[in-house]
C-alpha cells in the first residue's frame, strides 16, 4: 500500500480563512488529525448536508468517522469547554468516545485565567475572546502552569500547585485589582470530575506519531488562528499566544518537520479580521456589508466564537506572499469565491506604496501603510454547482491566477459554497 502524505494546514491571514473546511476535505485521505496550537479561542465550523458543525478545541478529523483525533502538546485546554464541545458533538450523533486523545504535556486552562484575561481586555484592548488562553501560555512561559497529565498525581497534589499559585500570582491580582479567585481545592476538585467524565483520554502517542509518519503516513496537523496573529510573526501586539505557522506544528507534536510531505495554505478570496489591530485593505462601509453579509447565513462573516462582526476588506497579496514564503506553502486553497460573485470591480492589493519592506516588524507602521490595488472585473451568477476548472467564469479565473503569481504557489482547492462538497479540486 502507497505511503500516505502527512500534511499541516495553516491559515495566512487573521484567522478564519476557512481552514475547516479544507481540513475537512483533506481528511478523507489522512488517518489522524491533530490540533497543534491554541484553544477555545479557535472557532472551525463545518456545514454538511445543511447543518452545521462549530469546533473550538476538538480537530476537525472528528467530524469524519474512524479518524483518530488528537490535542497536541502545544494546546491549552479547558476541560469545562471541552466537556460542553463533546456533549454538543453526542447531541449532533458525532462519536468521539475511543477517537480522541490530549497529549499529556498540554496545559490547563485554569478559571483564574479566564478572570485575569477579563481585567487585561478591561485595561488594555487586544480585542481577545476572553478565554483565559493568554494568560495559560503566559504560566506556561512562567513554567508555574498545570499540565493536564498531573492530574493524575490526585486531588491533593494539584490543589496544593493551585494554592502556590494563588500564593505567587493570585495575590498580586487580588491587592492590585481588589480581585478573589475561587479556592484551590474548589477549583481541584472540578478539574478531577471533568476527567472521571473523559476517562483515559490523555495518551502520549509522540513515539507512535514518528513511527506512523515514517511508514504509512496520513497525518494531518491541524493549526488554529493564522500567520497575521502568530505570536512572533504576527501584526504584534494583536496576536494570539501561540506560534500559528506551520513551524509551530513540530513543536507541538515533537516530529520532525521534514516528514511532512504538504503544506496548505489556506486564505480567503477577500481578508477579514476580528477585533484590534493593523489591517491595511479593510474595506469601506458599503464593501464590508457587501462581503459581510446580513448575519442572516451561519456562513456569513460573523465569528464562530464570539458572534462578533468580522471587519471585511480586499484580499491582501502583500501579506500573502509574505505568509506564503514564512509556511513555505506548497499548495494553496482559496475559500468562498462565491461571495465574490456579483462584486464589481474586485480589488486586490499587490503593494504598499513607499515602504522599503513587504510586512514592517512595527505595527505602527503597518496601520499607516497605502496599499496599492489591481481591480479585476466582477462575475455574476451562482457557482455553488461548479466542480471543474474548466466552468469557473472568465474573470474569476483572472483573480484566481493572479493571486497564485502573487503567492508564489499553485491554488489547488477552491471553496464556492457553503457545505463540505462545495470544493473545486484542481
Amino acid at each position: 500500500m502507497a505511503k500516505l502524505d502527512n500534511i499541516i494546514v495553516v491559515g495566512l491571514f487573521w484567522g478564519d480563512e476557512g481552514k475547516a473546511k479544507i481540513i475537512d476535505y483533506l481528511s478523507k485521505a489522512v488517518e489522524i488529525i491533530i490540533r497543534f496550537q491554541g484553544g477555545a479561542n479557535a472557532g472551525h465550523s463545518v456545514e454538511i448536508d445543511g447543518k452545521r458543525y462549530v469546533l473550538h478545541q476538538v480537530p476537525t478529523g472528528i467530524l469524519r468517522p474512524e479518524k483518530q483525533c488528537i490535542m497536541g502538546a502545544g494546546t491549552v485546554i479547558n476541560l469545562q469547554s471541552l466537556i460542553e464541545e463533546l456533549h454538543t458533538l453526542e447531541s449532533q450523533g458525532i462519536e468521539w468516545r475511543g477517537r480522541l486523545s490530549i497529549d499529556p504535556r498540554a496545559h490547563i486552562v485554569l478559571p483564574y485565567h479566564k478572570q485575569i484575561e477579563k481585567i487585561f481586555e478591561s485595561h488594555h484592548k487586544i480585542g481577545t475572546t476572553i478565554r483565559g488562553i493568554g494568560p495559560a501560555y503566559s504560566d506556561k512561559a512562567l513554567r508555574i502552569g498545570i499540565r493536564i497529565g498531573e492530574l493524575s498525581l490526585g486531588i491533593p497534589q494539584i490543589e496544593k500547585k493551585l494554592d502556590q499559585w494563588i500564593k505567587n500570582v493570585g495575590v498580586l491580582y487580588s491587592q492590585y485589582y481588589n480581585f478573589e479567585f475561587q479556592s484551590p481545592r474548589i477549583v481541584a476538585k472540578d478539574l478531577m470530575e471533568s476527567m472521571q467524565f473523559l476517562g483515559n483520554i490523555v495518551i502520549d502517542k509522540t513515539m507512535y506519531l514518528d513511527e506512523i509518519a515514517r511508514t504509512k503516513g496520513g497525518i494531518l496537523a491541524e493549526g488554529a488562528q493564522g500567520t497575521m496573529l502568530s505570536i512572533n510573526w504576527g501584526t504584534y501586539p494583536y496576536v494570539t499566544s501561540s506560534e500559528t505557522i506551520a513551524g509551530g506544528s513540530a513543536e507541538s507534536l515533537c516530529m520532525d518537520l521534514r516528514l511532512f510531505d504538504r503544506i496548505v495554505g489556506v486564505s480567503k478570496a477577500f481578508c477579514t479580521r476580528v477585533g484590534m489591530g493593523a489591517f491595511p485593505t479593510e474595506g469601506d462601509e458599503n464593501t464590508q456589508r457587501k462581503l459581510r453579509g446580513s448575519g442572516e447565513k451561519d456562513t456569513d462573516e460573523f465569528g464562530a466564537t464570539t458572534g462578533r462582526p468580522r471587519r471585511c476588506g480586499w484580499l491582501d497579496g502583500v501579506v500573502l506572499k509574505n505568509s506564503s514564503r514564512i509556511n513555505g506553502i506548497d499548495e494553496l486553497a482559496l475559500t468562498k469565491l462565491d461571495v465574490l460573485s456579483g462584486i464589481n470591480p474586485i480589488k486586490l492589493a499587490v503593494e504598499y506604496k513607499s515602504l522599503r519592506f513587504n510586512i514592517p516588524s512595527l505595527h505602527s507602521e503597518l496601520e499607516n501603510v497605502e496599499p496599492i490595488y489591481e481591480n479585476f472585473e466582477g462575475f455574476n451568477g451562482n457557482i455553488t454547482e461548479i466542480r471543474n476548472w474548466e466552468d469557473i467564469p472568465k474573470n474569476a479565473k483572472l483573480y484566481i491566477r493572479r493571486i497564485q503569481e502573487l503567492s508564489g504557489s499553485p491554488v489547488k482547492f477552491i471553496g464556492v459554497g457553503p457545505d463540505r462538497e462545495d470544493i473545486i479540486t484542481i
